[in-house]
């Protein structure tokens, strides 16, 4: 996996969370293209500038849901990946994450060996769905 193509942000209202996503992220040498927000609003905003690959985004903060920043997200761009993190177990939030646009859902507190494995194969899923669309295109502008 080439690191250098890939940008993640973390959007959480906890700093260790923050913290403790980054340092998966840098141990298993996956990019050292990370931003973090610490609230829905600031992940929004970076969202739009940072342009990220993949977003890993906790569903319960005090200034915006979650979903509702899922939501925006997929509103922005329809082919953003996002997983989705969460305390929360009800079967309810699972499937609204899944049908607002997350790629995943992991439940908090979770194996840092799973989410390493999600988050790359979240951005291996990315990069093929990128390429498959480059090829597409490649195609089309021959055709005509």
């Amino acid at each position: 996996m080439k690191k250098h193509f890939f940008r993640i942000l973390i959007v959480d209202d906890s700093n260790a969370m923050r913290y403790l996503l980054r340092q998966i992220i840098d141990r298993n040498d996956i990019t050292p293209y990370v931003e973090d927000a610490s609230n829905g609003i600031i992940g929004i905003e970076k969202f739009i500038k940072f342009k990220p690959d993949l977003v890993i985004l906790d569903l319960r903060m005090p200034d915006i849901d979650g979903l509702d920043v899922l939501k925006k997200m997929q509103e922005l761009n329809p082919s953003s990946y996002v997983i989705v993190i969460s305390s929360s177990t009800a079967k309810i939030d699972t499937q609204d994450a899944i049908q607002y646009g997350a790629c995943d859902y992991i439940v908090k507190p979770f194996d840092r060996n799973e989410i390493a494995f999600k988050i790359i194969k979240a951005l291996r899923e990315k990069a093929r769905n990128d390429q498959m669309k480059e090829y597409i295109t490649s195609l089309n502008s021959t055709i005509k």
